[in-house]
C-alpha cells in the first residue's frame, strides 16, 4: 500500500507486563518494516547495562521529568516500581502528520490513556505464554534483585486481566514469529478503507 494514500500515519500502541519482550519485539519489526517508526519513551529509572540514551529510553531526573509533565510536553505517563515513564508528544504530532506509523512501546494504562486521546490508534496487548516463563525471562536480565522481581510479577498478573480492554492479543512465544503476527496486524490496519484518501479516485483517474 503507497503511504501517501493516507491521511497521517498510525499510532500502535504495544503493551504488555515487565519482562514479555516488547522492546525485543519492536527491534524485530523494524527490521521487517522500513515504515515503522519507534517512540522512545522517557523514563526517570537507571540505564540497564548496554541502553543508551535517545535509543532505548530517555534518561532523566524525576525533576527534569516533572518539568515537562508542567509544560505539556507528555502525552501520558505512569509511575511503575517507584519510577516515571511516559510519551513526549511533539515527535508523536509531527512524525503522524508526516504520514509515518509509529509503534510506542508503553505501559497498560499509558496505552488506555493513549486511546482516549487517539482513538483511531491500534491497542496490542503481548502476553508471555505463562507466568514461569515470564519469571524465567526477568531472572535472566541479571539486572535486578528478586524483591523487584517479585514486585513486577505482580503487577504482570494485574496488567493481563486487562488484555481483553486491547484489540489485539499476540502471544511472545518467540520474537520472530511474534513479530510477523504483528506486522500482519500492521498491514489490514494500513488496508483499512477509512484511513485511505481519495483511493477510489486517484485509481479512476489513472
Amino acid at each position: 500500500m503507497e503511504i501517501g494514500l493516507r491521511a497521517k500515519g498510525i499510532l500502535f500502541c504495544l503493551s504488555g507486563p515487565s519482562g514479555v519482550g516488547k522492546g525485543t519485539v519492536i527491534r524485530a519489526l523494524r527490521q521487517l518494516d522500513g515504515n515503522l517508526d519507534h517512540s522512545v519513551s522517557v523514563t526517570t529509572r537507571p540505564p540497564r547495562p548496554g541502553e543508551r540514551d535517545g535509543v532505548e529510553y530517555y534518561f532523566r531526573s524525576r525533576q527534569d521529568f516533572e518539568a515537562m509533565l508542567a509544560a505539556g510536553e507528555i502525552l501520558e505517563h505512569d509511575e511503575y516500581c517507584g519510577h516515571y515513564y511516559g510519551t513526549p508528544l511533539g515527535p508523536l504530532q509531527e512524525k503522524t502528520a508526516q504520514g509515518r506509523d509509529i509503534i510506542l512501546d508503553i505501559t497498560v494504562p499509558g496505552s488506555l490513556v493513549t486511546l482516549e486521546r487517539f482513538p483511531e490508534a491500534v491497542s496490542i496487548f503481548l502476553l508471555p505464554p505463562s507466568l514461569s516463563e515470564l519469571r524465567r525471562r526477568l531472572e535472566g536480565r541479571g539486572t535486578e534483585t528478586a524483591a523487584v522481581i517479585q514486585a513486577r510479577l505482580d503487577v504482570a498478573r494485574k496488567e493481563i486481566l486487562e488484555a481483553p480492554r486491547f484489540t489485539y492479543n499476540v502471544v511472545n512465544h518467540e520474537v520472530g514469529r511474534c513479530a510477523e503476527q504483528i506486522r500482519a496486524i500492521m498491514e489490514a490496519e494500513r488496508s483499512r478503507s477509512e484511513r485511505l484518501t481519495g483511493i477510489a479516485e486517484l485509481i479512476m483517474n489513472r
